[in-house]
């Protein structure tokens, strides 16, 4: 596509995301009236989430979603290339579930308003203090039968390359004893680049690895479950890798 394609292409694609959000976020918000358990307000995040990456001609495959159960809670972990992964994970997994996000998107107009709404977690790494506090009311969440989804990285990568990942959403993990499934977005890193404005359209892979348990470990096992799962998601990297060669 050349430079006046991609200027055309992402200018639309950035207003359907702006109107978009509003039209979904309108309804999410409305429907903590009608449907206060939340389950309109997920089906809204889903076709919002749906809906852009239609528009943005982002084709998505799935595999492994067998590995999602549906009678029982766990807690989703993927690693975090672009904003449109957060698009993807909402539109491939099949459960209700929330998310454990940075502060500042609670922030975002519509969408901010919908996480609230919804009960989704606010981390804010600045302050140790607010930060632990939101793990204690996650791992209560997940007690009381939520299923979370966290990018472990905590933050966007900007080279496309697996992060360290932060230890605190591993206590989540320890002191509720939720298995985690491990998953791994391939492709997103092109839609949206760091610092470019610019939207590619882009086919994305998403596989979905066997969950892993956390059940009986401790604190002071947290570097193995971390290990276990960094280790779990470059295999899925990999495996994608391999599979198309």
């Amino acid at each position: 596509m050349s430079f006046i394609g991609n200027v055309i292409n992402s200018f639309f694609c950035w207003v359907f995301i702006a109107i978009d959000t509003v039209f979904w976020g309108t309804i999410s918000i409305s429907s903590i009236v009608y449907s206060p358990g939340g389950r309109a307000a997920h089906f809204c995040m889903r076709a919002w989430s749906a809906s852009i990456l239609r528009f943005c001609r982002i084709r998505v495959s799935v595999e492994g979603i067998e590995n999602i159960a549906h009678d029982r809670v766990q807690i989703f972990a993927s690693n975090h290339s672009s904003h449109f992964d957060i698009f993807i994970v909402n539109k491939v997994l099949p459960v209700k579930f929330g998310w454990v996000a940075k502060a500042i998107l609670f922030k975002v107009p519509f969408m901010g308003w919908h996480m609230k709404l919804n009960g989704y977690i606010s981390i804010d790494r600045g302050h140790r203090e607010k930060a632990i506090k939101s793990m204690d009311a996650a791992a209560e969440k997940v007690r009381n039968g939520s299923r979370i989804m966290i990018f472990p990285e905590g933050t966007r990568s900007r080279t496309r390359e697996l992060l360290p990942f932060k230890k605190g959403l591993f206590h989540l993990c320890v002191r509720t004893g939720v298995p985690i499934v491990p998953i791994y977005i391939d492709g997103a890193y092109e839609i949206l680049k760091p610092g470019s404005p610019f939207i590619h359209p882009s086919s994305v892979t998403v596989r979905i690895g066997p969950e892993i348990p956390t059940a009986g470990h401790s604190a002071e096992k947290l570097d193995l479950i971390m290990n276990e799962l960094r280790g779990r998601i470059v295999g899925l990297h990999d495996e994608i890798k391999r599979d198309r060669v």
